[in-house]
């Protein structure tokens, strides 16, 4: 499940995924969060954090006494030209039930952070959460986005095309081909017939004499 935001990374991260922030969607959470520990959530559940890359990826083990098996939560902000995607994701649910009980408690907790949509947003325990239709008069407006934020994810866009952050391989330029310059193998030769051997020298001698 993901709902977008007109908000900066650093921003969704420090909402939803520091320690302070797992109220919205895992549990409350009284201690730090360094990725290989564990801890306790207030009603007692475990977690392990699996993995940690802020501000992009959170990764959480979670274990009960009640439940059968461990369950697996994930976290991810992503880039949008309009701000930030914050993706949830879970695995290792019981059954339909849970999981359908998840993504209610999930869809609320996306839906009511105030910088969902812009609009004014009741929650309550029963149905869907009742936002203010798009247009109605007195609807709050989206926080500002971060500078510069939607005019460098345009132009990451514009740039990388569909499959963002891929780059289409270029043929390295070979260089140009140098003649090398031939051997001076001419030049020994004669240097060489220049030179008297050993045995033309003794003749030449023996001549003199």
């Amino acid at each position: 499940m993901r709902r977008s935001f007109a908000v900066g990374s650093e921003m969704a991260w420090a909402a939803w995924g520091e320690a302070s922030g797992l109220v919205r969607w895992v549990g409350a959470c009284a201690h730090a969060l360094t990725e290989g520990e564990q801890v306790a959530l207030v009603d007692g559940t475990r977690i392990q954090v699996v993995r940690q890359v802020p501000p992009k990826q959170l990764r959480l083990r979670m274990e009960r006494d009640e439940w059968p098996r461990a369950r697996t939560v994930q976290l991810r902000v992503l880039p949008s030209v309009h701000g930030v995607t914050v993706a949830l994701h879970a695995e290792g649910l019981p059954d339909a039930d849970a999981r359908e009980e998840l993504l209610a408690r999930w869809t609320r907790a996306l839906e009511s952070w105030n910088a969902f949509s812009g609009r004014t947003v009741e929650v309550t325990r029963e149905g869907a959460p009742k936002r203010e239709p798009a247009g109605k008069k007195g609807a709050k407006k989206p926080p500002a986005l971060e500078q510069g934020l939607a005019e460098q994810g345009a132009a990451l866009l514009k740039k990388h095309g569909p499959a963002r952050g891929t780059k289409k391989a270029v043929a390295a330029k070979q260089p140009r081909a140098v003649k090398k310059a031939p051997v001076a193998k001419k030049v020994v030769a004669a240097k060489k017939a220049a030179t008297p051997s050993r045995a033309g020298r003794r003749k030449t001698s023996g001549r003199t004499k």
